[in-house]
C-alpha cells in the first residue's frame, strides 16, 4: 500500500498550532480544567452532590425592573418611606404596592396589615426610562415596627414589602398575534428591607414570580444562559461550550450560586470529584439542568425556571 503525498514542488504542509499538536500525543492543553485526583490515605471525597432536571423556557415579560435603581425615599411628610424605581414598559400598565404582603392562588396578594397599611396601585404608560414613585402619605413609617419584621421572611411567607406589575398586551404583540397566547402575566417582586451603615433602610429583592395565564413561574437569574439561549441567533459560539471539558455545550447550574458553566456529563464527574463551582468555587448544593425551549417564548424572553417538585 502505498503513501499519500504532496502535489510535486508543492511545500510540505505547516504542522498543527502546539495546543493541537498536545491533543493528537492525548496532552491536554494548558487552559484544560482537571480536578486532581484523590492522595493515597486522604479523607474520602465529599458526597455525591444530587442532580435535578427541570425544562426552562422563554416568555417576554414585557417590563425591565432596573434593579440598582430599586430604592426607598423618604417621604414629603418625614414620616414614612417610598418605593420608587426606574423600569421600561413595552405596553401601559399599572403598579401596586404592598406592605407585609403575602401571596395566594392565583396571583392574589394579601396586604397582612390592611388596617395600617393599605395597598396602593398606580398606572404607567408605554415607554422606556420612566421612574416609579409610590404616591406621597401612602409609604411605611419604619418606626412602627421592629427590625426583625423589617429584614426578614415572617411566618407563612410574609414579605416585608411586594410590588406587583400588571402588563396590558404591547403594540408589537398585537401586531404579531402574540397576545392571543398571553393574554393576562403579572410580575411579582417580594423584597426585605435592608438597615444600611447610616441607619436608613434600602430593599432588597429575594424572590421574583411571573404569571402568564395562570400559569406560575420562578424567576431565577442564571449566569450564562443567555448564551445558550441566543445559539439560533447569533453565529458566535464562543463562552457557550461547558469550562471543564471545553468542547459540549453547557446546560447543567451549579446551584446556589446559578452558575450555568457545565455539560451533563462533566457534571456527573463533578459530582463525585469536587463539591466546588469550577467558576467561584462556592460549596454547591445541587446541580440544575436545564433544557430550554425557545419555541415557547418572545422575542426578548427572559430565561425561567417553571416551579414544581422534583
Amino acid at each position: 500500500m502505498g503513501n499519500i503525498g504532496s502535489r510535486s514542488g508543492a511545500p510540505p504542509p505547516p504542522p498543527p498550532p502546539p495546543h493541537i499538536q498536545g491533543l493528537l500525543h492525548r496532552v491536554p492543553p494548558t487552559h484544560y480544567h482537571r480536578y486532581p485526583g484523590w492522595p493515597p490515605g486522604a479523607a474520602p471525597p465529599p458526597p455525591a452532590v444530587p442532580a435535578q432536571r427541570q425544562r426552562a423556557v422563554a416568555v417576554s415579560t414585557g417590563v425591565n425592573i432596573k434593579g440598582d435603581s430599586l430604592r426607598m425615599e423618604p417621604d414629603e411628610d418625614g414620616r414614612g418611606l417610598l418605593l420608587a424605581f426606574y423600569f421600561d414598559a413595552d405596553a401601559p400598565g399599572s403598579v401596586t404596592v404592598y406592605f407585609f404582603a403575602q401571596e395566594d392562588e392565583e396571583c392574589i396578594l394579601k396586604a397582612t396589615k390592611e388596617n395600617l397599611l393599605k395597598p396602593v396601585t398606580v398606572p404607567f404608560k408605554e415607554g422606556h426610562g420612566q421612574e416609579f414613585k409610590q404616591p406621597c402619605g401612602t409609604g411605611i413609617d419604619v418606626s412602627l415596627f421592629e427590625e426583625s419584621d423589617l429584614t426578614k421572611v415572617g411566618e407563612g411567607g410574609i414579605f416585608p414589602v411586594a410590588f406587583k406589575v400588571e402588563m396590558a398586551v404591547s403594540r408589537k404583540e398585537q401586531l404579531e398575534e402574540q397576545h392571543e397566547n398571553e393574554a393576562s402575566k403579572c410580575l411579582v417582586k417580594f423584597a426585605i428591607f435592608v438597615l444600611k451603615d447610616n441607619a436608613e433602610y434600602g430593599i432588597r429583592v429575594v424572590q421574583q414570580i411571573l404569571w402568564v395565564n395562570g400559569t406560575r413561574y420562578v424567576l431565577q437569574e442564571i449566569y450564562g444562559i443567555g448564551n445558550k439561549a441566543d445559539r439560533d441567533s447569533d453565529g458566535d459560539d464562543s463562552g457557550k461550550e461547558c469550562v471543564i471539558c471545553l468542547s459540549e455545550p453547557r446546560d447543567t447550574t451549579v446551584l446556589p450560586c446559578r452558575h450555568m458553566c457545565l455539560c451533563r456529563e462533566c457534571a456527573q464527574l463533578l459530582r463525585i470529584q469536587t463539591n466546588k463551582c469550577p467558576i467561584c468555587r462556592q460549596p454547591v448544593e445541587h446541580l440544575l439542568e436545564i433544557e430550554i425551549d425557545m419555541k415557547s417564548g418572545g422575542h426578548q424572553g427572559a430565561q425561567l425556571l417553571r416551579e414544581h417538585e422534583v
